[in-house]
């Protein structure tokens, strides 16, 4: 099924690649009076955290706007966004900006599909480094529910208990649950001391492989299951928070130095190797399945194992780049410009880096705390 699509893909412009038909919301439009507050999850009142949880419900229930072929609801254009694109928004130049417009367009659709009106919440993971289990954010009834359980690690309790998810990693569809199997070990990596290290980087290149080593890797792995799929990690809600964090983090370092970090970027457009912690690498450097002489960085539950040459066995990733995308990129080249397009399958318009790389205006347009 995917590369029939891709194909088709790669016969059209970016605006047109989903459907003509439906032309998404331009919210670059809308003026940037009001910004929306960006907070951590525990600085939410109960009214507030219940108030998320029912708007992420919401997208989960909504019917497919967007012409995505086997999307049911809201959430499964969302993962299929995520999915199609892995390989170009992942070890390159974009991972941070792309993950930065994602970020704006699933609060977009909270907000104008299913009448949100609260801060936008983050996962302050350094606070729960070495509690995980005890974390407010996996409350049962205030929160995104617990732990797996059982063989397929399937949640099975809070809010998203029910959840039915439906893209795999090759676009074909089946139905499949959210899985979870928290893990100390790999959350250790967004200890404070690893966020500093990538704060203390002078270059943008620098911070942007520091964010997407250990602090990446530490809320994918240490929730685990579902959010350990590179490809299918969105079909979790702590997706957006976990990278609500890492986008905080790439603010912090910018708010440093902003005469120059507004404006920097580069890096490359295309994937030279995947993997959590860096290309082929999990958290803390060990490749994922490579826990035979180290039980700090066990084998992920819902992982698949690796034999170190690519730990992930998926469709797309390996491959020479596909020209559905890399034609699109308009950066003149294979190192990321602030002209770089930003694509969310129709979802929402078309960006550039440019239009996100100062998260306080324009389309953007948030404040964190």
């Amino acid at each position: 099924m995917v590369a029939p699509f891709l194909l088709a893909l790669g016969a059209l412009p970016f605006s047109l690649s989903i459907s003509s038909s439906n032309a998404p919301y331009k919210r670059s439009d809308d003026e940037c009076t009001v910004r929306t507050r960006r907070v951590p999850w525990t600085n939410l009142t109960s009214t507030e955290k219940l108030d998320y949880l029912n708007a992420d419900l919401c997208l989960m229930s909504t019917p497919a706007k967007s012409g995505i072929p086997g999307a049911k609801t809201r959430w499964d254009e969302l993962q299929y966004a995520h999915i199609v694109q892995v390989p170009y928004v992942h070890f390159v130049g974009a991972f941070l900006p792309f993950h930065r417009y994602f970020l704006a367009v699933h609060e977009h659709l909270l907000k104008m599909e299913c009448n949100y009106t609260g801060p936008l919440p983050y996962w302050d993971e350094t606070a729960d480094v070495g509690n995980i289990n005890g974390s407010a954010i996996f409350d049962t009834e205030t929160g995104f529910g617990g732990n797996g359980t059982g063989t397929d690690h399937c949640i099975a309790d809070g809010p998203f208990s029910n959840l039915t998810l439906h893209f795999r990693e090759d676009l074909n569809t089946s139905e499949y649950c959210v899985s979870r199997s928290l893990n100390d070990r790999a959350l250790s990596s967004a200890a404070q001391e690893n966020i500093n290290a990538c704060l203390a980087q002078e270059k943008f290149t620098s911070v942007w492989n520091c964010l997407e080593g250990r602090p990446h890797g530490a809320g994918h792995g240490g929730v685990s299951g579902t959010m350990v799929n590179i490809f299918l990690s969105p079909g979790d809600p702590i997706f957006y928070l976990h990278h609500g964090f890492l986008d905080k983090i790439w603010w912090d370092w910018q708010s440093l130095d902003l005469t120059t970090r507004l404006t920097e970027i580069g890096g490359n457009n295309t994937a030279s190797g995947p993997g959590f912690g860096g290309p082929g690498r999990g958290p803390g450097g060990k490749s994922f399945g490579d826990d035979d002489d180290d039980p700090n960085f066990p084998a992920f539950p819902g992982f698949p194992p690796s034999n170190s040459s690519n730990p992930f066995p998926f469709p797309g990733l390996g491959g020479p780049p596909n020209p559905a995308f890399t034609d699109y990129f308009n950066d003149g080249g294979n190192i990321t410009t602030l002209n770089h397009t930003l694509w969310s399958a129709g979802i929402l318009e078309n960006v550039t880096i440019a239009d996100v790389i100062d998260p306080r205006a324009g389309f953007v347009c948030a404040e964190y705390y």
